[in-house]
Parts: structure tokens; C-alpha cells; sequence
């Protein structure tokens, strides 16, 4: 990475000026003994911070690599570089996106869900599942951001699938409960004489509230809002418990729905 730095010809105030925007506070000099060498520590000091992921996609930006054909060389070494540390690069031509090989936002219910998608057609929930899978590990805001979107998808679907319809301003949650109404799933639903009643009825309401709970991270910290400075504290690991936890909601109204249209064909 200190390479990279050094290659986009920044003089030494530039560089010094460009981490510094990203939460560094280093001394502004208008020469530095060796800019390679200040941009190796600077990226160190970076390493493990929320702000890497976007400072990396600022670094290889067209602003700094107007030649394709250069920034394309930068980005491959930067890809070998990472693949050595387990990490895979996706580049679009003006930003990257770093994601873990390992998968670790790939859950196995992720994957389950995935599947479920290819063989529905479903494009909006497989392109929200691409988002999580590319986001979760570089940038957990949006990642969070799509996994409330993907709630809001599955239950759309679920709804319209059954012949009703649904209000284009409801909430996540409002959603959820729309979806398990049509699924004979609500709470009121559950007879009185069922086993376990109360906590059947109590998860059934913790479903809405996983809802709720996304549509109020994303408003927090999520994409499509514009963030406070306190968004600085997502790390990956809140991304993968919003993720894990709309993923197993998904899952399971994905499935109730299948298991019951299976049940009506036959």
C-alpha cells in the first residue's frame, strides 16, 4: 500500500493531507524524508480502523489514476498483496470492494438463502445477498443497510405471492407482521390450547422486532441516510449479527412460504 501511495505522485503536504482526513493527526511538513516510507507507517497506523476500507477506495480512485490501464496495475498488486491475507477484491473501475475469503459474512444461512433466490428468479434478494457478502467485512454500515433492504424484499415477495398486497410506505417491521399474517404465522393466529403458546407467540413477535430493529441500525448508521460521526464505531462484527440475525428471519419465511405452497400443490 505504501507503494500505491507513492505512485500517485501526491507531494509531501498531499500525503500527509490525505490520511489525515481519515482520522490521522500527523504533522503537516512541506517535505518529508521519504513519502514511501511515511505512507507504509501512515497505512499501518490505518490497519484495523473503520476508515480503511475508504481510504483504500480513495487511494485507487480515477482522481489519483486517471490512466485505467495504471490503476488496473495498482489494483492487481494490491489483490495479491491481500489474497495472502485471506481477502478477495472486487473492482468496478472506480471503487474496490474488499470481502474476506473465508466468508465469514457468508453465513451458511446466507447461502441457504441464496439458493432459494436462483431458483425463484428472485434479482432483488440475490443482488442484496451480493451486497452483504461484498460489504459486511470493508464496509459494515452498508452492509447493515442491506440486510434491512432484504427483509423488506422477501416480505414483498412473500405477500405478493400469496394475492395480497402490502403499503409501499410500510416499515420493515410492519412487513414482517403483513408476511406472517399471510403465512397464518401471526401471534393472534396461534390457538390457545397449542403447546407452548406464550413462547411460540413471544418468537413470533421477536421476528417483527429483528425488523425493527435493522430499520433502526440503518437509520443510525445504515446506507441511504447520511451518517454521524458515532457511525464510526460499526465494526464487522455488527454487520454480521444484523446480517445473521435478517438472514435466519428470511430463511425461515422463505421456507414456511415453499412448505405451504408445496402442501396446497399437493
Amino acid at each position: 500500500m505504501g507503494d500505491i501511495a507513492f505512485a500517485t505522485g501526491m507531494n509531501s503536504s498531499s500525503l500527509i493531507g490525505f490520511f489525515n482526513s481519515f482520522g490521522l493527526n500527523e504533522e503537516v511538513v512541506h517535505m518529508l524524508g521519504s513519502k514511501r516510507q511515511f505512507a507504509v507507517d501512515a497505512w499501518r497506523k490505518l490497519s484495523g480502523s473503520d476508515q480503511l476500507p475508504e481510504a483504500i477506495n480513495q487511494i485507487l480512485s480515477p482522481h489519483y489514476f486517471p490512466n485505467p490501464e495504471e490503476r488496473g496495475r495498482q489494483v492487481q498488486q494490491l489483490q495479491r498483496c491481500l489474497k495472502l491475507d485471506g481477502y478477495d477484491i472486487t473492482d468496478d473501475g472506480y471503487r474496490v470492494y474488499i470481502a474476506a475469503r473465508s466468508g465469514s459474512a457468508a453465513t451458511s444461512v446466507l447461502e441457504h438463502l441464496k439458493a432459494h433466490g436462483q431458483r425463484l428468479n428472485h434479482e432483488n434478494v440475490l443482488s442484496r445477498i451480493r451486497i452483504i457478502d461484498r460489504e459486511a467485512e470493508a464496509s459494515p454500515a452498508d452492509a447493515i443497510g442491506s440486510a434491512k433492504e432484504l427483509i423488506e424484499a422477501v416480505c414483498k415477495d412473500i405477500i405478493e405471492r400469496s394475492g395480497q398486497t402490502f403499503d409501499r410506505k410500510a416499515s420493515p417491521a410492519a412487513l414482517v407482521k403483513e408476511a406472517l399474517k399471510v403465512l397464518k404465522l401471526a401471534p393472534e393466529n396461534i390457538p390457545e390450547r397449542s403447546r407452548g403458546v406464550d413462547a411460540v407467540r413471544a418468537t413470533l413477535n421477536s421476528l417483527a422486532n429483528i425488523a425493527h430493529q435493522m430499520d433502526e441500525l440503518r437509520g443510525l448508521y445504515g446506507s441511504g441516510h447520511g451518517k454521524p460521526s458515532s457511525s464510526r464505531g460499526l465494526l464487522p462484527r455488527h454487520a454480521r449479527l444484523a446480517v445473521g440475525s435478517a438472514g435466519s428471519l428470511c430463511l425461515f419465511l422463505i421456507e414456511t412460504f415453499e412448505a405451504q405452497s408445496t402442501e396446497t400443490a399437493e
